[in-house]
C-alpha cells in the first residue's frame, strides 16, 4: 500500500494543477532526450568516420609488406623460401613476391611520380581484383608495358587509358643530378659540355592500362613483376613478400605470430597496413575520447536539469511533506516519491532521445543535404567518392550503456534534494 502510495503521489507531483503535465517536468524530460540523443549519434557517426577511414586503408593498403631491413633488392630463393611457409598459414588469404620502387612519368611535357608495386601473374589477379571497385577508366587487368596509375597522376599527365606514356626509375634521376654537379663544377668547357651530353635518363615507354580513384584506391602505381624488373634494374631480384589477410584487423597480432614461428627471414622487416594511418587513427581515436567528454558533460547538464525539477517540486510541496511525515512517513517512502518521479523523467527522456536518434540516424544524409541547401553549400555527393555519405556505426552495447547511465544519473540528481526534503521536522513545514 505505501509503495502504491509512493509512485502515485510521484505522478501526482509530476502534473501541474491545471494541466496534464507541468512545464518543468516537460524540460526535464527533453533535456534528458537531448543528452541521450547527442551521445548516441554523434558517438555513432565519430565510430562510423574511423570505421570508413580504417576500411579504406584496408582496401587500399598491402596488410603487409615484408622487405629487408635496408630495403635492398633480394634474390629470390630467401623470397620463394618464406613464401612456401608463409602461404601454409591459416590467416594468410594470399601471398607473392613484389617489386616496389618510385617511378617518375612523363608525357607531352607533363611529369608525376608514383610509388609502383610489380606483381607477379598470381599476386596481381588476387591485388588488382581487390580495388577493381575503385576503377574509373580503362582496365586493371595487368600486362607487360602497361602501368595502372591513380586518377591524380593520369590527371597531371593529361592521359587515359591506351595513352602511351615515358617512365624511368628514381634511381635514373639520382644518377642523372649526380652527373649534373660533376659537370657543372668541371672547369674545362669542352670537357663541361661532353659531361652534359652524356646526362640521359633512359625513360621506356609503357601503356597507360587504367586508373583508379586515389582518394578511396590508394596512390600507388601497379606494373607486371617482369616490367618493373626491367623499369628499375632489378634483374631477377625483388623487393620482398606481400601478404594479404582473412583478419586484417589482427595484423599486429598475426606478425607477431609470424615472427615467434620463425617465419619472418633473419634480417627481415615488416610494413603494416596500420603504418600508413597510424597517426589518423590515433587522432580520430583521441578525438572521439574528447568527445565522450563532451558528451558527459551534456549528460551531467542534463541530469542537473531534473535535479532542478526535485528541487522546485520539493520546495512546493514542503507542507505536504511535512503532513506525510506527521502521519508517520518513513525518511526512506519520502525520498522514494521524488526518486520514482526522477525514475519516470529519466526513463521517458531517455526513450524519446532514443527514438530521436535513431531518426537521425536514418535521415542524417537528409539533413545534411538541408542544411547545405539552407546554408548555400554544396549538396552534391558524388558515388563511390570517399565519405560521399555520412557513415554511423550502431554499437547496441553502447547504446544500452548509454540509455542505462543517462537513467542513473537522474536518479542520482534526484537523492540529495530529495534526502534534505525528507530531513524536514513537520513542525516547521506546516508552519511555513
Amino acid at each position: 500500500m505505501l509503495s502504491n502510495a509512493t509512485f502515485f503521489l510521484a505522478r501526482r507531483y509530476l502534473r501541474a494543477k491545471r494541466s496534464f503535465v507541468s512545464v518543468i517536468t516537460v524540460i526535464s524530460i527533453l533535456g534528458v532526450a537531448v543528452g541521450v540523443l547527442m551521445m548516441i549519434v554523434v558517438s555513432s557517426v565519430m565510430q562510423g568516420f574511423e570505421g570508413e577511414f580504417r576500411k579504406v586503408l584496408i582496401g587500399s593498403e598491402p596488410h603487409i609488406l615484408l622487405h629487408p631491413q635496408d630495403h635492398k633488392p633480394t634474390a629470390v630463393q630467401p623470397v620463394e623460401a618464406a613464401l612456401s611457409k608463409l602461404r601454409a598459414q591459416p590467416e594468410v588469404l594470399a601471398a607473392s613476391s613484389y617489386v616496389s620502387s618510385v617511378m617518375y612519368a612523363e608525357r607531352e611535357g607533363s611529369q608525376s611520380g608514383m610509388d609502383v608495386f610489380g606483381l607477379p601473374e598470381d599476386g596481381a589477379r588476387f591485388y588488382m581484383a581487390k580495388i577493381a571497385k575503385h576503377r574509373l577508366e580503362g582496365s586493371l587487368e595487368l600486362r607487360d608495358g602497361g602501368v595502372v596509375c591513380a586518377d591524380y597522376i593520369a590527371a597531371q599527365l593529361n592521359a587515359h587509358a591506351n595513352d602511351k606514356i615515358s617512365v624511368y626509375a628514381s634511381s635514373n634521376v639520382t644518377s642523372a643530378v649526380k652527373r649534373f654537379r660533376v659537370a657543372t663544377d668541371e672547369q674545362d668547357e669542352a670537357k663541361r659540355h661532353a659531361a652534359y651530353k652524356e646526362i640521359k635518363l633512359h625513360p621506356q615507354e609503357l601503356t597507360l592500362l587504367g586508373y583508379t580513384r586515389a582518394e578511396i584506391a590508394g596512390s600507388y602505381g601497379y606494373t607486371t613483376l617482369k616490367t618493373a624488373q626491367q623499369i628499375f634494374g632489378f634483374g631477377d631480384q625483388v623487393s620482398g613478400v606481400l601478404i594479404e589477410l582473412k583478419q586484417p584487423g589482427e595484423v599486429k597480432d598475426i606478425m607477431k605470430r609470424f615472427t615467434a614461428a620463425g617465419l619472418i627471414p633473419a634480417g627481415w622487416s615488416a610494413s603494416l597496413w596500420t603504418d600508413a594511418g597510424d597517426a589518423r587513427l590515433a587522432a580520430m581515436s583521441n578525438e572521439r575520447i574528447m568527445m565522450w567528454i563532451v558528451l558527459m558533460i551534456i549528460a551531467v547538464v542534463a541530469a542537473f536539469s531534473v535535479m532542478n525539477t526535485t528541487i522546485t517540486v520539493t520546495t512546493q510541496k514542503r507542507r505536504e511533506i511535512g503532513v506525510l511525515t506527521a502521519l508517520g512517513s518513513r525518511q526512506s517512502q519520502i525520498i522514494g516519491i521524488f526518486v520514482s518521479q526522477a525514475a519516470v523523467v529519466g526513463t521517458l527522456g531517455t526513450v524519446i532521445g532514443l527514438a530521436l536518434s535513431g531518426l537521425v540516424l536514418w535521415l542524417r544524409d537528409d539533413i545534411r543535404m538541408g542544411i547545405a541547401v539552407l546554408s548555400g553549400g554544396n549538396t552534391d555527393s558524388a558515388s563511390g567518392m570517399f565519405l560521399a555519405t555520412i557513415p554511423a556505426q550502431i554499437d547496441p552495447a553502447f547504446i544500452t550503456l548509454t540509455c542505462l547511465g543517462s537513467i542513473t544519473l537522474c536518479l542520482l540528481a534526484a537523492l540529495p534534494p530529495a534526502w534534505l526534503a525528507a530531513r524536514v521536522d513537520p513542525a516547521v513545514a506546516l508552519r511555513d
